[in-house]
């Protein structure tokens, strides 16, 4: 018969060797699963940024052509004596030109700008052509293109005209090599209309290696890239790849990418598949001019910090069980306080509690294990906090995001229910936020909401602030800051003026703001307190236009 002190031996080894088997699975498991989040979530954010930068520069470029578009058509003052007259279209012409090489001077990689009149009631060289006949040169005025040599057919050498008249719209035209000076270059076409009209197109052809460059530039873990597809997933430019190759026939691994490339290229996780026999990831976006923009890396560097953390557990998870297997058969009765603390703590894990505090009062092997295992469950805590701190960061501003508020919300709903709390709440709304976008672009709105965004946490610094939409932030008061709220928005209505005092005219900020402080016979739910607040917001931000329009109507002097 086997003796009690055998039995127990046995008992706490195994209860030992479990639990060490349940967190070291539950631990290795969640570590892959964040990891894996965490590798997506890089790539992808990579990729968006470069993404957004080359936006930029294509926005830049669409801006100056449609500039010159809006001249040309503000220009044109009648269309049937520009259909008959080569007279006036000549003199047009010369009104045009000036603005246009104006254009492509302050156009970063421009080659050559051009506008070219419809050949149905023009002559077939009539428009105006400036180009560089070198990289580094000057513009020089060339003479058009002479349309009775080409079939409207012939897109390699007038589809630059066709196709976008044809279309009907602004159109990117596909990277193509200019043999006069050796230059691969892109193009961005407008067809001019007036009067239900094709008048003709206004273009411009961009250095493609000013996108190449920047391609170039975007590097990830060690050897990973980035390349260019169009919509139709064949490759515009990679450091291997000739151009215009399809995608699907380098790889059949690559033809599920191909597949999400023509569908718009857009997603929040990676892409698996192999080239040359190496297990790669890809993240996609699209881009302003129908291309798509890939960042790729080797699986293994993706996966390397997984793949340590995996055997580092894996190794701690042996070398906890042999030293509990030694310990438990020298020190069974010494080790049997200590093994159900550490029996406990793990049910705790494997359950999703990590608040565990380990006791380690002995110094030996055993408070060894335990401080070990303690340092675990605080890495892996501070780890877990930190992806939490992600999800409720917003990603412009730095504030707490729309997440963080809902659960602010709740606890203060929670606080509702059981006591009497003392809040109050400050709704604030950026004034003219559509208006900055449409006209100076997202960029420039995207900086007056950062710019609002430290206006409100300089004066608020102490109380939390949440970004809970595009133009809208939330602060919630309490204690010191909820006794002194007249003097804190006294002091933010003093720094908005300081701030727009020396900003200038486009750079100014109107903000919008009201308060609502919790009334227990009033208010329901917090969200009564926030629609109060969010209602007298409202009502400044009438007062606000009502004042300015008064501004305007009765100027001083």
């Amino acid at each position: 018969m086997k003796s009690i002190q055998t039995k127990f031996i046995a008992l706490i080894l195994g209860c030992v060797l479990l639990s060490s088997v349940v967190i070291g699975g539950a631990g290795i498991l969640n570590a892959n699963k964040v990891v894996d989040e965490d590798s997506a979530y890089i790539m992808n954010l990579r990729c968006s940024e470069k993404a957004n930068e080359l936006n930029g520069l294509f926005s830049c470029i669409e801006q100056s052509v449609n500039t010159v578009a809006v001249y040309a058509n503000r220009e044109l003052k009648d269309v049937k004596q520009f259909k008959t007259d080569p007279a006036y279209v000549q003199e047009y012409t010369k009104r045009i030109q000036e603005i246009a090489v104006n254009a492509a001077n302050n156009t970063q990689g421009a080659l050559a700008v051009y506008v070219r009149y419809n050949p149905e009631f023009t002559a077939p060289t009539s428009g105006l052509f400036w180009s560089k006949t070198a990289l580094d040169g000057r513009f020089q005025q060339l003479t058009p293109t002479d349309f009775s040599r080409y079939s409207p057919d012939d897109v390699e050498h007038v589809g630059w005209y066709y196709l976008p008249v044809k279309s009907g719209q602004a159109t990117w035209m596909a990277p193509y090599m200019n043999k006069n000076i050796q230059v691969e270059m892109i193009s961005y076409v407008v067809p001019l209309y007036a009067d239900n009209t094709t008048i003709g197109v206004v273009g411009m052809d961009i250095d493609f290696s000013l996108i190449k460059n920047s391609v170039d530039t975007i590097h990830v873990y060690d050897t990973g890239y980035a390349f260019l597809t169009d919509e139709k997933a064949n490759v515009m430019y990679h450091n291997e790849i000739p151009a215009n190759t399809p995608m699907d026939n380098l790889e059949d691994s690559l033809r599920p990418v191909a597949d999400r490339l023509r569908g718009g290229g857009n997603g929040n996780y990676l892409f698996s598949y192999k080239w040359r026999g190496q297990k790669k990831q890809m993240a996609l976006c699209s881009l302003k001019n129908g291309m798509r923009l890939a960042i790729t890396a080797p699986s293994g560097e993706i996966n390397a910090a997984k793949n340590t953390l995996i055997l580092q557990s894996g190794i701690a998870l042996v070398s906890i069980s042999a030293l509990a297997v030694l310990l438990t058969v020298i020190m069974t009765r010494r080790l049997i306080k200590p093994l159900k603390e550490l029996n406990e703590a793990a049910k705790k894990i494997a359950e999703g509690d990590l608040s565990v505090s380990l006791s380690h009062q002995t110094k030996d092997e055993v408070g060894m294990l335990a401080d070990s295992f303690q340092q675990t469950v605080n890495h892996l805590q501070k780890y877990i906090d930190y992806i939490n701190g992600l999800a409720y960061r917003d990603g412009l501003t730095g504030v707490k995001n729309k997440t963080a508020y809902q659960e602010a919300v709740a606890k203060l709903e929670e606080q509702t229910r059981t006591g009497k709390p003392e809040f109050a709440m400050i709704v604030f709304d950026i004034n003219n936020l559509k208006v900055v976008n449409d006209t100076h672009g997202h960029d420039f709105g995207d900086i007056l909401i950062m710019d609002s965004c430290k206006l409100i946490c300089k004066v608020f610094k102490r109380s939390p602030v949440y970004r809970i939409g595009g133009d809208e932030f939330v602060v919630i008061l309490e204690n010191g800051d909820y006794d002194n709220y007249e003097e804190l928005l006294d002091c933010f209505a003093m720094a908005l003026d300081d701030y727009n005092k020396y900003a200038r005219p486009d750079g100014r900020i109107s903000i919008a703001r009201g308060i609502a402080i919790y009334e227990e016979n009033v208010d329901l739910t917090v969200s009564d307190v926030f629609k109060r607040a969010d209602d007298a917001m409202y009502q400044n931000k009438i007062q606000m236009k009502k004042r300015m329009a008064d501004a305007q109507a009765h100027p001083p002097g």
